[in-house]
């Protein structure tokens, strides 16, 4: 039935709408609308706050804005709390979980080591060593602050940094805890067994795997 089969000739225009919006031939796209891989970009924050989206940002390429929304509505809130849970949620921020600890268990044998032996491991808390690729901003030398030799440098940008954090606490469940290293580089040890032929030698730094 269509609007004009329904009201009478004087009707006023916000009638007329009204008509409109409860006729059977709709000229809204519902289904698109609902559909994240189809919907238009201005409306996917509206449809990532209908699925209850924890992790977002508004300068996400749009394939990932679709990705997450599809991820929600797929269960990923299912995973929070589980260990799977951190893997899921880090990916969409470009991290990748190195190790973890997340058991609590009173001394982790095999990676006992001074200074950084998890004796007394608190129960229902998660220790993560996290890669993540952080970027020095363009120009990064400071004009009018820096001498020959002791020039002033900007660090790197912590917003990698800051995004794992929040895609970490996103993943964890209400009644649990995390602590985080990012530093995924270690120097060189004896221990290592370095090649003999100069590539590496004592001070140079190697990727780090393990806490």
């Amino acid at each position: 039935m269509s609007a004009d089969e329904i009201l009478y000739n004087e009707a006023a225009p916000f009638e007329r709408a009204l008509a409109e919006a409860f006729t059977d031939t709709l000229p809204i796209p519902i289904r698109d609308l609902l559909d994240p891989d189809r919907t238009p970009e201005a409306f996917l924050a509206f449809l990532a706050a209908s699925e209850s989206v924890d992790l977002w940002f508004a300068d996400w390429p749009l394939a990932r804005k679709r990705e997450m929304v599809r991820a929600a509505r797929n269960g990923l809130a299912a995973l929070k709390g589980t260990r799977a849970g951190p893997d899921a949620f880090i990916r969409f921020v470009d991290g990748v979980i190195l190790d973890r600890i997340t058991y609590p268990k009173r001394f982790v044998f095999g990676r006992a080591r001074i200074g950084r032996t998890p004796i007394g491991h608190p129960a229902f808390a998660a220790r993560y060593l996290v890669k993540v690729a952080t970027v020095r901003p363009p120009r990064s030398f400071v004009m009018g602050r820096g001498w020959l030799g002791q020039g002033h440098l900007r660090t790197p940008t912590r917003e990698p940094i800051r995004r794992c954090l929040q895609a970490l606490a996103a993943s964890k469940g209400d009644a649990t805890e995390y602590r985080s290293d990012f530093a995924h580089h270690r120097m060189l040890r004896l221990d290592d067994a370095p090649p003999l032929d100069g590539s590496l030698c004592l001070g140079a730094y190697v990727p780090r795997v393990r806490f």
